[in-house]
C-alpha cells in the first residue's frame, strides 16, 4: 500500500508532490550574508532526492536582524542568485520556501550594525549585549519590512514564505510576557502582545497575494516560568488562522530567555 506521506498535499495556492518538507534550519552557508554555491548545491540535492518542499533558512528581513556572518540577509542585490537557486529546485520537481524573520535581542551589534532591538530594553546573555526596546514608529516600519521581504521572495521565485514567530526571535519576544514588559498598546494583555505579530502577518498576507503560500513557525510553549504557556499559544494559533495563513509549524522553546 502506498504511504500517504508520498501523496500530494495543498497549502493554500501551493500543491506539493508529496508531504515531505525540509524544515528551516540555519545552514551557515551564506558568507557575506549572501547565498553561496554550497547553499545552492545543498538545497538542489535535497530537491533531487525527492522532497516535496525545501526551506532556505534563516533570512533576516533587514540588516538589524542578523546574528552571524554566514546568515542570509534578504535584500535586492541577492535576488538574482536566489532566483537561480529556486529555478534549479523547481527543475528537480520540488517547491522552494524561505524562512524570514528578525533575531531581535539575539542580534549581534557587529553584524546588525546597531544596538539590538526587542520588545523591551534589557540585556541578552546570548549575544551578549544590551538591548533597546523598539519605538512605536519602528514597530510599524518593521511590520512593513516583513511585507517587503515577501515581495523580494516572490521576485526570487519562492513558492512559499515561512515567518519565524517562535524560539525567542523578535515576534516571539513581543508575544512572550517574559520578554515583553511594554506599557503601551504592544504590551500587557495577550491581545496587545499579539498586535505586532498581527501587523506583520497582515503585511505578509498582502504581499503574498493569491499565489504564494504563507506558513508561520510559532511556539506552543516557551519552556520556562514566566513565558507563554499552551493556553495562550492556542489563542495565538487561532488568531493567525483568522489572519488567513495556510499552515502552522508548531514548535517551542527560546534560544535565549534573558
Amino acid at each position: 500500500m502506498k504511504s500517504k506521506l508520498f501523496t500530494p498535499v495543498t497549502f493554500g495556492p501551493l500543491t506539493l508532490r508529496n508531504r515531505t518538507i525540509l524544515s528551516a534550519a540555519f545552514e551557515s552557508m551564506c558568507p557575506g550574508n549572501a547565498p553561496s554555491q554550497m547553499l545552492h548545491d545543498y538545497h538542489c540535492s535535497v530537491a533531487k532526492g525527492g522532497i516535496g518542499m525545501t526551506t532556505i533558512a534563516y533570512a533576516a528581513i533587514v540588516r538589524s536582524g542578523l546574528s552571524f556572518p554566514h546568515q542570509l540577509w534578504l535584500r535586492p542585490e541577492i535576488v538574482p542568485d536566489l532566483r537561480r537557486l529556486t529555478d534549479d529546485i523547481h527543475k528537480e520537481g520540488a517547491a522552494a520556501s524561505i524562512q524570514i524573520g528578525h533575531c531581535g535581542n539575539m542580534s549581534k551589534p557587529a553584524m546588525a550594525g546597531c544596538t539590538p532591538i526587542s520588545a523591551s530594553t534589557g540585556f541578552n546573555i546570548y549575544s551578549p549585549t544590551f538591548v533597546r526596546g523598539m519605538k512605536k514608529e519602528e514597530i510599524y516600519e518593521m511590520a512593513k519590512a516583513f511585507g517587503r521581504a515577501v515581495h523580494m521572495a516572490r521576485e526570487a521565485g519562492f513558492d512559499a514564505v515561512e515567518v519565524h514567530a517562535g524560539h525567542g526571535y523578535l515576534l516571539s519576544q513581543f508575544l512572550s510576557p517574559y520578554t515583553n514588559h511594554r506599557k503601551d498598546e504592544f504590551g500587557g494583555s495577550l491581545e496587545n502582545r499579539m498586535r505586532f505579530t498581527r501587523m506583520a502577518i497582515g503585511e505578509v498576507m498582502k504581499a503574498a497575494g493569491d499565489d504564494m503560500a504563507v506558513l508561520v513557525k510559532m511556539n506552543m510553549r516557551d519552556g520556562f516560568k514566566g513565558g507563554m504557556e499552551i493556553d495562550e499559544c492556542i489563542e495565538v494559533a487561532k488568531t493567525l488562522e483568522r489572519e488567513g495563513l495556510h499552515a502552522l509549524i508548531l514548535s517551542g522553546g527560546f534560544v535565549s530567555c534573558a
